[in-house]
């Protein structure tokens, strides 16, 4: 039987340069959620410069749960995040990339785990789906090292930050959201190292890849991953 949540439940989906894709990721998401008793997904329009904007606001006039948010200027994922939340009203906040390299229909059972946890977030974790010949070895190494180095530096008590899905209870993200500084690819990372210093509680479930996801980095989506987490290493130290 499929789980039904507890609680109000808001699914904030980030979403930049998608036009292509876009409308159909929203359909799939909607399948899988619809019957849900109290659900919203949210589209936040990341300053695209194509018409990703004008086929999600397309798409989502032909469902009630869903409404598409968005801006002119690219702020990045954090932002997106942000600004999703601004206008989330559930108690559950669930985070998913758009491009649905984590495919939706494993949204039940992850906020099933969520609730049967109880923590104040719960991070996808895909090592299982990272398997040699399944992703890209080099993707697949700097993964891994990523993870070793954030866990040496910060001590989360999670292998990864920055998968694509995560859930939240509400109150985790409005003591620590507005207060972030990062906004890039290391946003996730700067957010579950203030939920930790907060007193808040996180742990981990595995989640599965789409066949053919990539997860390519460009060497200077890279280089700005190793100076904003040297920066927030530095400003780790101040936070409570």
């Amino acid at each position: 039987m499929p789980h039904t949540p507890q609680a109000g439940v808001s699914i904030l989906m980030p979403a930049y340069q998608l036009e292509l894709v876009i409308a159909d990721n929203i359909d799939r998401v909607v399948d899988v959620v619809d019957s849900w008793t109290d659900v919203e997904v949210i589209v936040i329009d990341d300053g695209s410069t194509d018409d990703t904007r004008g086929f999600a606001e397309k798409a989502a006039s032909g469902h009630e749960i869903v409404s598409v948010v968005g801006y002119a200027t690219n702020r990045g994922k954090g932002g997106a995040l942000k600004e999703g939340f601004r206008h989330a009203t559930g108690d559950t906040i669930v985070f998913l990339d758009s491009d649905l390299d984590l495919p939706p229909e494993q949204l039940p059972a992850f906020v099933a785990e969520f609730e049967h946890q109880g923590v104040d977030a719960l991070v996808g974790a895909k090592r299982t789906a990272m398997a040699p010949g399944r992703y890209p070895a080099l993707r697949r190494v700097l993964s891994l090292t990523f993870a070793a180095v954030n866990r040496l530096l910060f001590r989360l008590p999670v292998h990864e930050t920055q998968t694509g899905l995560k859930a939240f209870k509400r109150s985790a993200l409005a003591s620590t959201l507005p207060a972030l500084e990062t906004v890039g690819y290391t946003f996730d990372l700067e957010l579950l190292i203030r939920i930790r210093k907060a007193g808040g509680s996180l742990a981990e479930a595995p989640v599965a890849l789409a066949p053919g996801s990539s997860g390519g980095l460009s060497l200077s989506t890279l280089w700005e991953m190793g100076w904003d987490t040297l920066r927030i290493w530095v400003r780790s130290f101040r936070w409570k």
